[in-house]
């Protein structure tokens, strides 16, 4: 991230801390970075490893902990306080994040699992980063699925293609990752894929679309993932563009090369 989009996160982090208590506007989060709401959720998964949901919940019970142990406020009051409807829904989320239930906190003090405000590390773009802009440009494939997460998948997927390679070896590779349709939680769906029919494919037509597109020598899943993360950390913040609503698809070609395409508007 350059300095400016590394200010614009600055401004939605603390936007979020100040309103810890209050009802946080997606829109108003998605305005000060810049980009639309979709736009939004897929950099700060990106960025922060958390799902904007996920932060901003382990927040504030990490806060209610502190108010807790304060002891100037009911249990009731605190759940209220951070936009819990009732103790019991308060009780059940801070249960499940610290593994003791509000009235215990006296008897766990040692073991509460606070969850700090995200710092912002800099990172550069650098030279690595060659990429350019294919318009129009439309995929119609044929593919197998697994259902996946984001951060799993650079592990799963290579588990998923080993088991399945046989059905493809030969054709033309893609690997595709589909994320959520509104990228505000962790759950996505990965494809092998050819543009040529293999055994127990069904069709995936994707609608034309504008594209990134970033080429390099093959990488593994892992370094892959990487990789993508530093673009959504330090390229998509600074371009005036944004996401759409389509998988970010590899390409696999000969002689060990790899083209990355990520949809844009």
């Amino acid at each position: 991230m350059n300095k400016q989009s590394n200010e614009r996160f600055n401004d939605l982090i603390n936007y979020i801390e100040d309103n810890l208590c209050e009802e946080i506007s997606y829109k108003k989060l998605a305005q000060i970075l810049g980009v639309n709401e979709y736009t939004m959720h897929r950099i700060f998964l990106f960025v922060t490893n958390y799902t904007l949901a996920d932060y901003i919940r382990k927040r504030r019970l990490s806060m209610s902990a502190l108010d807790l142990l304060d002891g100037k406020e009911k249990i009731i009051d605190i759940a209220i306080k951070y936009n819990y409807e009732s103790s019991q829904a308060f009780s059940r989320a801070f249960k499940s994040m610290m593994g003791f239930i509000p009235s215990e906190i006296n008897n766990n003090k040692t073991n509460i699992k606070f969850f700090s405000q995200y710092e912002l590390i800099n990172e550069d773009v650098t030279d690595e980063f060659n990429y350019h802009i294919e318009k129009n440009i439309e995929f119609n494939l044929y593919a197998i699925s697994m259902k996946t997460t984001i951060k799993n998948c650079h592990n799963e997927a290579p588990l998923f293609w080993k088991d399945n390679y046989r059905y493809i070896k030969g054709k033309k590779e893609y690997g595709l990752l589909e994320y959520d349709k509104t990228c505000s939680i962790d759950e996505a769906i990965y494809y092998i894929a050819s543009t040529e029919k293999f055994e127990n494919a069904i069709e995936l037509n994707l609608k034309p679309s504008n594209y990134l597109v970033f080429e390099c020598d093959y990488i593994n899943s892992t370094s892959l993932y990487e990789f993508c993360k530093k673009i959504y950390r330090t390229i998509i913040p600074n371009i005036e563009c944004e996401l759409e609503d389509l998988p970010d698809i590899e390409e696999y070609l000969p002689n060990n090369k790899l083209k990355l395409y990520i949809p844009i508007k």
